[in-house]
């Protein structure tokens, strides 16, 4: 599950590519070792639901899914 971290500076969101202007929603998972940066909430909601839909594809088939 997505762990919200602190302190990352980012200039898009990565849901939705738009410019952040105020301060970014940031989200790491255990799989990436990489920040997820977000303008909204929605966005991070979108992004979370795709996201464990393709976990659950992943744990059935085995398969890793891009």
């Amino acid at each position: 599950m997505p762990m919200e971290i602190e302190g990352s500076k980012a200039l898009r969101c990565d849901n939705c590519g738009k410019l952040i202007t105020g301060k970014p929603l940031s989200f790491k998972t255990c799989c990436v070792n990489k920040p997820r940066n977000f303008c909204s909430k929605q966005c991070f909601m979108k992004w979370r639901s795709e996201w464990l839909r393709n976990q659950e594809q992943i744990k059935r088939t085995g398969n890793v899914i891009f």
